[in-house]
């Protein structure tokens, strides 16, 4: 069984999907800081490959209980990224965000090479989350496959699924997107 591995999708796709789904995550081409990029893990449902980028902590990823601020648990749309630290203390490092996955050509796809991150910090945060993932790779798979059903069944029952991204729409953009890359070639 293959292991997650880390990718970018390509800035013309992403901004192409974006134009008639502003909801899909942006890979900020404008706004990058030499450590911000675009990264997320591929898996296959269906006929397409799926990309579910991975987000920064936000402040909505955390809840006050009593005095102090503890990390919200993961459920079917975001995954956290949970690590010990050195003091024994668990740490966000980010999320996944399985409500804003993308189906994604192969062609758009591209390896992120972590040992040529020059970086540290950020290499050692990229590791650290990598650990997790591959850890907790058949939630990861089941969540994602739950949410996909949910959606294309327009199951509402579970309030998340408003919220997620119209897979089967963008499953049509992504075969138009691959067509339009054909007619350009010929």
């Amino acid at each position: 069984m293959e292991q997650f591995k880390l990718y970018s999708v390509s800035d013309e796709y992403v901004e192409w999907l974006r134009e008639q789904y502003p909801n899909v995550y942006s890979n900020k081409i404008n706004a990058r800081t030499h450590t911000r990029k675009y990264l997320g893990v591929v898996m296959q449902i269906g006929e397409y490959k799926y990309y579910i980028p991975l987000s920064s902590p936000k402040d909505s990823d955390y809840q006050i209980a009593g005095e102090s601020k503890v990390i919200k648990k993961s459920i079917v749309p975001i995954i956290r990224i949970v690590v010990k630290n050195a003091s024994g203390e668990k740490e966000l490092k980010g999320t996944l965000r399985i409500s804003h996955m993308i189906p994604v050509p192969e062609t758009e796809l591209k390896l992120y090479d972590l040992e040529n991150e020059t970086d540290s910090t950020y290499k050692d945060l990229i590791q650290n989350e990598m650990i997790f993932i591959r850890k907790n790779r058949e939630k990861i798979i089941a969540n994602a496959n739950l949410l996909y059903k949910q959606k294309a069944a327009n199951d509402l029952t579970a309030g998340y699924v408003k919220s997620a991204l119209d897979y089967q729409k963008l499953e049509k953009l992504c075969k138009q997107y691959l067509l339009k890359k054909l007619q350009e070639y010929q």
